[in-house]
């Protein structure tokens, strides 16, 4: 279902990055326009270079847009964005802190959650254990980052993303450093946790079968300057399985998405 400007939970308008000064400086982004709905799970894929993770940090508040608007949750974006949770493909834990207290660490940082972290900690712990028991780590609470796999860390930079109940998910190609098997054994996760919760995710991924695995409509960017040049719905059924991905009418929508962005190198 296409989301309308009323609706929308995450709107671009007539957004531009140029990074350095607007006379020599490289335009990232130009003119692009992305509406996405409350709830819903998108897919961002196109060429290297084009764009993706500048689009990623414009939303997230990272960085202020040269041109255009940006609203999430109807609210113009001009900072970090609170509500949002980010994964990357760097899990980036923190080496000193164990399992648990890297998924806790968003609500020693979110403001609404210190004070409260520290009156009900036993609470937030539950709660933590509840996102690592989705994820088949509960065993793995007091693990440190390097007695974990690729995977694994990965699993628990999720839960860290989600622990504060973010309405928004970004991620940022958090798969790609991962084998084949480990990779298609997380969408199977990530699909489980959005189907449960419902939060909104935008995946920025360079991998086709991933985007249409995981995500309701997929929006295909331009070559740099990047803007939105073909948006695709997937209507496979929830919950998809990896025995999907192999038949016809999956391998053909990979097939025309790489034409797609094969156009766009050129």
């Amino acid at each position: 279902m296409s989301a309308t400007n009323e609706q929308a939970f995450v709107k671009l308008k007539n957004v531009d990055i140029i990074y350095g000064d607007n006379a020599s400086g490289v335009k990232a982004l130009e003119g692009t326009n992305l509406h996405v709905e409350k709830g819903s799970f998108i897919a961002v894929v196109g060429p290297s270079g084009c764009g993706k993770s500048s689009l990623m940090r414009l939303v997230t508040g990272l960085i202020p847009p040269s041109a255009g608007t940006i609203k999430v949750a109807n609210k113009p974006v001009n900072g970090p964005l609170k509500i949002a949770g980010m994964a990357f493909q760097n899990p980036t834990l923190l080496p000193w802190r164990n399992t648990l207290d890297n998924i806790m660490l968003p609500l020693e940082i979110v403001d609404g959650y210190r004070k409260d972290l520290k009156r009900n900690r036993l609470k937030y712990e539950e709660k933590a254990y509840a996102l690592l028991e989705t994820v088949g780590l509960k065993d793995f609470a007091m693990s440190a980052p390097h007695e974990l796999s690729g995977g694994m860390k990965q699993r628990v930079s999720l839960c860290r993303a989600l622990m504060h109940e973010p309405e928004l998910l970004m991620l940022d190609e958090p798969f790609a450093a991962l084998d084949a098997f480990t990779r298609e054994e997380l969408w199977g996760v990530l699909q489980k946790l959005w189907m449960e919760k419902r939060f909104t995710v935008i995946l920025v991924t360079h991998d086709l079968r991933e985007a249409i695995y995981l995500s309701q409509k997929i929006y295909v960017m331009s070559s740099r300057p990047g803007k939105i040049v073909i948006e695709k719905n997937v209507e496979f059924d929830f919950p998809r399985s990896l025995s999907d991905t192999y038949k016809p009418d999956f391998v053909a929508l990979v097939e025309e998405l790489r034409n797609h962005i094969s156009l766009e190198r050129q």
